[in-house]
């Protein structure tokens, strides 16, 4: 329910609703707010700027509700033509409150209809997520039974789907390196990278898989890539830093439990990118403590 009307600025606010409604074609339901600005037009207090400013908009308002099509599919022609604004309003009102049972089911029709169109729509939207949602399992389908060139097909359809297939390798990737299967962590990774090869945060958790793994020069590769993706890439930089000077020949043997058994420090890391797991040296050698993060930047 609407509202009561107490003073200038709530009176224009309501004759504005009043505009809106009959640009939208809620004929009925503006003619009920109209009744109300009607009534309510003399009792307020006005300075003339104010009288002069909604009686202009008035008159306007009136022109554009009489040539309105459903106005005349319930009151017939009517003219507010040279008559003055107030003879006009009596006369507009007295139209109004003798059809005022009508234009109230009228104004309920109106709101059944656009509930029923708002149900239609979510309905519709349910629909398409629906389909999507089954697109994507078929294109993981066809990966994990190495039919790339329908997977691809599927892929291809929408961003939507290529993003969220390759969280899906992604997110495998993070939790087969957090239960050591780097062979299979490779491969996930492997497979998020090649729906997605421009992501540098991918190449990124492939060289974090690698590293783990004991590999550094297979890490070392994947974190230029990434570089060369984003070269502002921080967590990247850091990450590629350290590794060269652990593949530096000056580096001396270096046990892989201890390369990376003290190099990774939590932190968050807020961005819509496939998970990141962002390395951090110290001043000591290099602190690690291993923290996905996820698509929404936060703790898992």
């Amino acid at each position: 329910m609407a509202s009561k009307i107490t003073n200038i600025t709530e009176l224009f606010h309501r004759f504005h609703q009043c505009e809106m409604q009959l640009k939208q074609s809620k004929i009925a339901a503006c003619l009920i707010a109209f009744k109300e600005v009607i009534e309510k037009t003399q009792a307020i207090p006005k300075t003339e700027k104010e009288k002069s400013e909604l009686n202009q908009g008035i008159e306007l308002f009136l022109r554009n509700l009489s040539a309105h099509k459903k106005f005349q599919e319930i009151f017939g022609t009517v003219s507010f033509g040279d008559t003055d604004l107030e003879t006009n309003l009596e006369f507009i009102k007295s139209m109004i409150v003798a059809q005022e049972e009508d234009i109230v089911e009228r104004v309920r029709k109106d709101e059944e209809a656009s509930e029923t169109q708002r149900l239609e729509i979510d309905r519709e939207k349910q629909k398409q997520q629906d389909r999507q949602r089954q697109r994507i399992a078929q294109a993981i389908e066809f990966i994990d039974q190495e039919n790339m060139a329908q997977a691809m097909e599927i892929i291809n359809e929408s961003e939507d789907i290529q993003e969220a297939v390759a969280f899906h390798y992604n997110d495998l990737g993070m939790q087969c390196r957090i239960d050591k299967s780097f062979e299979a962590a490779v491969k996930n990774y492997a497979n998020a990278i090649m729906i997605a090869p421009a992501d540098e945060n991918l190449h990124y958790n492939m060289g974090r898989a690698h590293f783990e793994a004991g590999n550094s020069d297979k890490a070392e590769e994947f974190l230029a890539n990434a570089l060369k993706l984003n070269p502002n890439f921080n967590e990247g930089k850091i990450f590629y830093d350290y590794l060269l000077r652990v593949n530096s020949p000056h580096a001396g043997p270096i046990k892989p439990e201890k390369k990376f058994s003290r190099f990774f420090q939590r932190i968050l890391h807020f961005r819509r990118k496939p998970k990141v797991e962002p390395p951090q040296e110290d001043a000591e050698e290099s602190k690690l403590n291993a923290q996905d993060i996820s698509k929404s930047g936060m703790e898992k």
